[in-house]
């Protein structure tokens, strides 16, 4: 497959993913949640799936090991560091973020929007269709994560 034939309907999700690497680095948990694995899940079946493993398989978070887990339902969730909620499973947001209450987890919305409906962190698509990333700080804050000045002078901060 050729990437620079940019197909709307087609997502570069190593692009995606590596946005998700930055925001791991750019974003502080609690002290307590800085220890062991770094988990970064997902729900439901999305073509990110293989770039996580691969993600996990390759890279270490400040020499921590990364740990990639499928949720197959909402009710699956248990402990992990970030949590990326594919399109299809758009709708469960608000159900994902009622169950991890203030648990320190970051919420990455595939969708765009995300950021208005919950979610720490949206992507979204700028006029030139270059992609780019909405940040949510009072999400980020209810859930206990401090953000780097580098990463929200390069998202846009939505209210």
């Amino acid at each position: 497959m050729n990437m620079s034939t940019g197909y709307a309907q087609e997502k570069d999700y190593k692009a995606y993913t590596l946005y998700v690497y930055n925001f791991m680095k750019y974003i502080e948990w609690p002290e307590i949640e800085s220890k062991g694995d770094f988990i970064i899940a997902t729900i439901g079946n999305s073509p990110i799936d293989n770039e996580f493993k691969t993600l996990a398989k390759s890279k270490k978070l400040k020499g921590r090991n990364i740990v990639f887990k499928k949720y197959n339902s909402v009710e699956e969730i248990d402990n992990c560091h970030l949590i990326f909620i594919p399109s299809k499973e758009y709708a469960t947001l608000k159900n994902i973020n009622s169950i991890i209450k203030q648990k320190s987890i970051l919420l990455v919305s595939e969708n765009e929007g995300g950021a208005y409906k919950g979610a720490s962190i949206s992507f979204a698509v700028n006029d030139e269709d270059e992609l780019t990333f909405d940040i949510n700080r009072k999400e980020l804050e209810n859930h206990k994560l401090k953000i780097s000045s580098t990463l929200v002078n390069l998202g846009n901060v939505v209210k």
